[in-house]
């Protein structure tokens, strides 16, 4: 079988397991002696669209034989600016390798660690950035619960976590939130969650809704992040700050039967995305590829 050759900008988990695939390889830039003798440009089997639509991204969404990008928001942007038909395009969601994690019993003896009655809800809220992803708004959200059986939990780095102490001095929710800086596993922080909440200012597919969705954790996030196109109208934020989301998240906590249903749901959905099912597709595409 012929090697596909792929063009990426950014490693992800799927690049990195399709590198280590033996029919797989990435295509090596043009030297200055096929400059010099004008050979024509040498252009990739399967092009991985990350980041924006630039002048160098347009050549090769427009002179590869197959482009994957990362979600259905991107697709049509590329067709529109490109001019390419859809049939070039596939939409590859960012996936990730899920550990195997007994939710049940990783929930209860974090509740038991953490000195919490059993029943106890726990909302996350995690980013690399807190204020694009919306701390503020969550906050906010969070101070409008009626519901008082849970806790909160935040994580991230040891800066974006000081920062964020110096906001919460003025709030008196303290007994309420779990500040985690610098957690080493953060799927096991998604195992034992209820909810998941991300209401961010960007439109960049969110992989940690996959995640919460993955280790069956309800999820909310906002109607322009790409990640929207895989939760239902439920889970739907219309702006960062939208008030039925207290609404919506008061009743998940009174009603433990619903809430199991949507983590069900959403765990069926979000197995679909792994690193292994999305490796998959890529492969099926360079067999057609190398069939054509």
């Amino acid at each position: 079988m012929q090697k596909i050759k792929i063009i990426y900008k950014t490693p992800t988990p799927l690049i990195e397991a399709l590198l280590k695939e033996e029919n797989f390889e990435v295509l090596k830039p043009q030297s200055l002696l096929k400059k010099l003798t004008f050979k024509a440009k040498e252009y990739p089997d399967i092009y991985f669209h990350q980041g924006k639509l630039d002048t160098s991204s347009l050549e090769m969404l427009k002179n590869s034989k197959m482009n994957i990008v990362n979600s259905n928001t991107v697709k049509a942007l590329v067709i529109k600016e490109a001019q390419i038909d859809a049939s070039l395009i596939e939409v590859s969601y960012p996936s990730f390798v899920p550990q195997k994690i007994k939710n049940k019993s990783a929930k209860k003896e974090f509740l038991k660690e953490l000195k919490l009655d059993k029943k106890t809800k726990i909302i996350l809220f995690t980013a690399n950035n807190l204020k694009s992803a919306g701390v503020k708004e969550f906050i906010d959200t969070i101070i409008n619960l009626n519901s008082t059986n849970f806790r909160v939990i935040i994580a991230s780095d040891t800066q974006q976590i000081t920062n964020l102490r110096f906001q919460l001095s003025k709030y008196d929710f303290e007994d309420k939130i779990l500040l985690y800086e610098n957690f080493e596993n953060m799927d096991l922080l998604f195992a034992v969650s209820d909810i998941f909440i991300l209401p961010t200012h960007t439109q960049a597919f969110a992989l940690n809704i996959v995640k919460a969705m993955y280790y069956k954790t309800a999820v909310f996030t906002t109607a322009d992040n790409h990640s929207s196109e895989i939760i239902d109208v439920f889970a739907t934020m219309s702006l960062p700050h939208d008030p039925s989301t207290a609404f919506k998240i008061d009743a998940l906590l009174s009603r433990n039967k619903d809430l199991k249903v949507i983590k069900k749901q959403n765990y069926k959905i979000a197995k679909e995305y792994t690193v292994e099912k999305e490796l998959d597709k890529i492969k099926n595409i360079a067999n057609l590829l190398n069939k054509s």
